[in-house]
């Protein structure tokens, strides 16, 4: 009987693959696709892609459409104003609660910025970091005094102006200056660089991210101070590496310990250095410098994180093996109950830094407070990497790991996910399964859908639209409470159709 359902859901993919084809295809938007942008489509060629059903206003995940894309991967100036001659909102909300302006001001393009102010643009909104327009021209790190006025002439107000974190103009502009004396303007626009963060952080501490020793000897030169914070107990070896490029130079180690900093500092938070850069660095010689300081491997700080526990989610093998090897215990876990190899597994790691901490001792019986396994966890941590999702969860199941009992479909149908969807089908899950609501897929999937896509793949694949909840409602009973199929037709999911 189970060779027999296998062979039915076998088949059952491949005839619906055809029926599927349009679900799909809104999510391969070629205009969603950063590779498109970055080789500068032509007018031309943009045209004939919208000809092809390719939709250049549809949203795209993450809050990414083809005009913002096309705008970050600065398109010619044409091509920006023929896309935005097209309609779309300049307003509407797109990732981090940004419109086309804020983007366009963090990339520096002041006649995108013009040509936006003229479609209607506003000027004052506040994404979701607390950052406005004014906030989006410094993290250009462009010495432009044009594109600061352009947000002066349009209600910026540079002494007021903060994000989330309490941060001026200044203090986010400073790590990305290459000339410092731009900062002269930003005092004649009335501005203090003696001003602090809401965490008693000053323009030193801002800069230390950036890992440019220039920068900090600039700032002590003009008088900045570098002293520790007594707020937080914070010193600026805590802001090692907080760039995006956690750029640790022995040169900039070595300099603000020349200033009488303590390398070994740990914030009233208990955070250290090592905690900061245990996942973000790939140079073992950072961490020895920290070590040799006295700082201990296996001091966890206020979420219960040692540094092997922050470096298996993303940290190379090699930086893996360097925790592994001054580590007291393999298996510690973290607040959250999570142990490396579980953060290994839900993190962006390979099956090599799984088979490297199992080979240490990591227990590959691990469950959640639910009582949910590592293939659970590694299901619902799934962004979108099918290849990299497949080789971990093989590697589990070669290891032993059941992923019975543990809803798979479930999460692959609440993400959304198509192609997660059919793997799983594929690889042998039980399309009728129940999760420990007593939910089948079919029936999570007709209380949640926004629409009859997920529905008709899982019919299509024989789904059991007969199979009633504990509480005797059927499959079409629970897709017509939903809202979203409202005035949907919805009648396949009777029973017996």
């Amino acid at each position: 009987m189970i060779l027999k359902n296998r062979l039915k859901v076998g088949f059952s993919l491949l005839a619906a693959l055809l029926f599927t084809g349009s679900v799909f295809a809104q999510s391969r938007n070629v205009f969603h696709d950063r590779g498109f942008w970055a080789k500068k489509p032509s007018i031309e060629t943009i045209e004939a892609k919208i000809a092809e059903g390719n939709d250049i206003l549809e949203m795209g995940p993450g809050g990414w459409d083809g005009t913002l894309l096309a705008i970050m991967a600065d398109a010619p100036f044409e091509t920006v104003k023929h896309l935005l001659d097209k309609g779309p909102d300049v307003n509407q909300m797109t990732h981090h609660s940004n419109n086309y302006l804020m983007w366009t001001a963090m990339k520096g393009n002041l006649p995108v910025m013009e040509l936006l102010l003229e479609k209607g643009s506003r000027t004052d909104l506040i994404n979701s970091h607390g950052q406005s327009l004014l906030m989006h021209v410094a993290q250009s790190g462009k010495a432009d005094k044009e594109l600061y006025e352009f947000c002066f002439a349009n209600g910026a107000d540079i002494v007021n102006d903060r994000d989330e974190n309490g941060r001026n103009v200044a203090q986010v502009a400073v790590g990305r200056l290459k000339d410092l004396s731009f900062l002269d303007y930003f005092v004649e626009k009335g501005l203090s660089l003696d001003t602090k963060d809401k965490n008693g952080n000053g323009l030193f501490h801002a800069a230390v991210s950036s890992g440019k020793v220039s920068t900090l000897k600039g700032l002590v030169a003009k008088g900045i101070s570098y002293e520790p914070n007594a707020q937080t107990g914070e010193n600026a070896f805590n802001f090692v590496g907080g760039g995006r490029s956690a750029s640790v130079s022995s040169e900039l180690l070595e300099y603000l310990k020349s200033l009488g900093l303590n390398p070994a500092n740990v914030t009233k938070e208990g955070q250290s250095a090592l905690h900061n850069l245990a996942g973000r660095v790939k140079d073992t010689e950072v961490f020895d410098f920290f070590l040799d300081a006295g700082l201990d491997a296996n001091t966890a700080n206020a979420d219960g994180e040692t540094p092997l526990l922050l470096a298996a989610s993303r940290g190379s093998k090699e930086v893996v093996a360097y925790w592994l090897a001054k580590s007291n215990d393999v298996n510690a876990k973290n607040d959250k109950g999570q142990t490396a190899l579980a953060l290994a597994v839900a993190g962006n790691n390979s099956t090599e830094v799984l088979d490297l901490l199992v080979e240490k001792g990591g227990k590959l019986n691990w469950e959640n407070a639910q009582g949910n396994n590592l293939t659970y966890l590694l299901t619902n941590s799934f962004r979108g990497n099918l290849k990299d999702y497949t080789e971990k969860l093989e590697y589990l199941k070669s290891k032993g790991v059941s992923t019975k009992g543990q809803a798979l479909l479930h999460i692959a149908i609440e993400k959304g996910e198509f192609d997660l969807l059919r793997y799983l089908l594929e690889t042998g899950a039980d399309i009728n399964q129940t999760n420990g609501d007593g939910y089948t897929p079919l029936h999570f999937a007709a209380m949640n859908s926004k629409d009859t896509g997920m529905l008709e793949f899982l019919v299509n694949n024989g789904a059991d639209t007969k199979q009633k909840t504990e509480f005797e409602e059927s499959v079409h009973d629970l897709a017509a409470e939903n809202e979203a199929l409202q005035n949907t037709d919805i009648s396949f999911l009777k029973a017996g159709k």
